[in-house]
């Protein structure tokens, strides 16, 4: 029986973050060139990312959401760059041996969470993973993409999900939550070619996974560096 949304699962970071294997699991539709698209329509399979892919190897399919940006860089949506510098300078213990990708816009809830997710979940806590990054693209991947924490979570895995739709992503009750402020959609650690803002989300997002808060916290930062003037509130009934 899934576990209510009133009760937050949650586990405790086991290691410190410079011993701690990172994966990233995205319900932003981003998969390798070479691999199936999702069904745009609605789509309830996952991709399977190597954990030593390089950023030019992936893409993205979604059409609920503007990937534009995503597909200049990808690191916008799935830091997978931003990742391997902080792995290279010994901030973070090393980057796991696979990493998951998935297209949040679903039309089956009941398999999302009676399949979907509790298989995802367990795939990652058979890897060499210590901790999870989330990210997501649609208003309705944020939701999914809570799910998902809440499933790794339940596996044993401490997880933290960058989300820029807050109030989407505080209805499916998620872990631990970094909340960039008035980032769009697409733009989950900034834009394009934005190297030292990807970086500084990416590590306040791991800041938030160390500290030994109440479940369900949310850290809303604001980041000057990121030009939030087109910013306009998000309709919670977008797909």
């Amino acid at each position: 029986m899934p576990m209510s949304k009133r009760c937050i699962p949650y586990t405790p970071r086991s290691r410190e973050l410079a011993d701690s294997v990172i994966a990233l699991v995205s319900t932003a539709g981003v998969h390798l060139r070479e691999q199936e698209p999702y069904n745009v329509d609605g789509d309830n399979a996952w991709r399977l990312l190597p954990g030593d892919v390089s950023a030019n190897q992936l893409m993205v399919t979604h059409s609920h959401y503007n990937h534009q940006d995503a597909n200049q860089d990808i690191n916008c949506v799935f830091p997978i760059d931003r990742l391997r510098e902080l792995a290279a300078e010994g901030i973070i213990g090393g980057i796991n041996d696979k990493h998951l990708g998935f297209m949040g816009y679903t039309q089956n809830f009941r398999d999302l969470y009676e399949r979907v997710a509790p298989e995802m979940a367990k795939l990652i806590s058979r890897s060499k993973a210590d901790a999870v990054v989330l990210t997501a693209g649609c208003p309705l991947c944020h939701r999914v993409a809570a799910a998902l924490a809440r499933e790794i979570e339940m596996t044993g895995l401490p997880t933290v999900f960058i989300s820029v739709a807050p109030d989407q992503t505080k209805q499916a009750g998620p872990p631990r939550v970094l909340a960039p402020q008035h980032f769009k959609l697409g733009n989950s650690l900034g834009g394009p070619g934005q190297r030292d803002l990807q970086r500084q989300v990416l590590l306040d997002a791991l800041r938030r996974l160390e500290a030994r808060e109440e479940p369900g916290r949310f850290w809303e930062l604001e980041y000057p560096a990121y030009d939030s003037s087109q910013w306009q509130p998000i309709n919670l009934q977008e797909g």
